[in-house]
């Protein structure tokens, strides 16, 4: 009996040796082919299985002039992926009594200059700003946004300019009965926790989630200079034209703040995005994150929820993502409960589909 014991233990663990490297295969080889096929410059993913083992793997360069190599400690712009931070922290605040998702946000904003002339904000609560369903503009659509970029040299915008720029625009649709995405919203989420808590929004992230979760890596997007930054690259004339050298931004690029300014790592984000699920050091807040989402279609299965894309994909289970597309870089974070896998990855160039390779790489890992 101790024989076959012994013998069906070292099978289990042959087996899930044997998947595991078949999961590095394939991990390895769709990086790979993302930059043979000359989809970016370089790419960094992060496979977080269920029982916790990570799997990382880097391809291409981080900086194509000096062919240096993309590594693990490599560092991107999140993007849009660090709306789900600020979410996470209104509903702790909401938790705690500090804030009401569902009462007026009118008390902490009102005193702005812009207040009487942004869209929709008689009624706005901080659930239509976190769902985006509040129809305030988006100011990084805003022609007078742009046009003032070009001359603002490497002077950042506040807030309360951000705002500004589409103050007086008309409403993307009714409050609380449609689905528009907008940075402002979460420019002015920001603006609801400072005024509520007195405290600035990065302090507050720090303590509550980076620290907490010890992603070492992450650090608020603040000025030009980052280490281990990649160099990040748009769509120009004649190719992709460079948008970092050196660990250093072309353009002071902070008036991302509480909509996405982080720069960050993929293997912190699948560990933020491991905690929101079962188990997870925020599993009570990511429930309320991707309860009651704002559904595409009536009755969908498909939305957005606080800081979070959510797909219910079967009774009690769901799917919960985000992508980023911001200064040059592409990040896209995906967890999904029913395997348990989470998959993050970033890459240095605007052209690159992070959503589209994490479902796939989740597709065929799950098979």
């Amino acid at each position: 009996m101790q024989q076959i014991l012994t013998g069906l233990v070292a099978l289990l663990i042959s087996t899930g040796a044997l998947a595991q490297s078949d999961t590095e295969t394939i991990m390895r080889a769709r990086t790979d082919a993302a930059i043979a096929d000359g989809l970016t410059p370089g790419l960094s993913a992060s496979l977080l299985l269920a029982d916790g083992t990570r799997i990382d793997h880097q391809a291409g360069l981080t900086d194509q002039r000096n062919n240096a190599p993309v590594e693990p400690e490599t560092r991107f712009l999140s993007g849009s992926v660090g709306k789900t931070i600020t979410a996470l922290v209104a509903v702790q605040l909401a938790d705690e009594g500090v804030l009401n998702l569902d009462a007026p946000v009118e008390p902490w904003l009102s005193g702005r200059d812009w207040w009487p002339a942004l869209a929709n904000h008689d009624g706005m609560t901080l659930r239509h700003l976190l769902n985006h369903s509040a129809g305030v503009p988006d100011y990084l659509e805003d022609l007078d946004f742009f046009l003032a970029g070009l001359t603002r040299g490497q002077r950042g915008f506040t807030p309360d300019e951000t705002v500004g720029f589409i103050a007086g625009d008309d409403a993307e649709g009714p409050l609380g009965q449609h689905f528009s995405y907008s940075d402002t919203d979460y420019i002015l989420v920001g603006l609801v926790i400072e005024a509520a808590t007195g405290e600035a929004f990065y302090d507050l992230a720090q303590s509550r989630v980076i620290a907490p979760l010890g992603l070492s890596q992450t650090e608020p997007l603040q000025g030009r200079d980052f280490a281990r930054l990649a160099n990040g690259h748009q769509r120009g004339w004649f190719g992709l034209s460079p948008t970092a050298r050196s660990g250093r931004l072309r353009r002071n690029l902070d008036h991302e703040w509480t909509a996405g300014g982080w720069v960050t790592t993929p293997q912190d984000l699948v560990a933020l995005y491991r905690a929101l699920g079962a188990g997870g050091m925020f599993e009570a807040e990511g429930r309320t994150m991707r309860a009651d989402y704002n559904a595409f279609e009536p009755g969908g299965a498909a939305g957005y929820g606080l800081g979070l894309y959510v797909r219910v994909t079967g009774e009690g289970t769901y799917r919960i993502s985000h992508g980023g597309d911001f200064g040059g870089y592409r990040s896209a974070v995906l967890h999904d409960s029913a395997t348990g896998l989470t998959v993050a990855s970033q890459a240095n160039a605007k052209p690159f589909e992070a959503p589209d390779f994490n479902y796939g790489l989740w597709q065929a890992v799950s098979q």
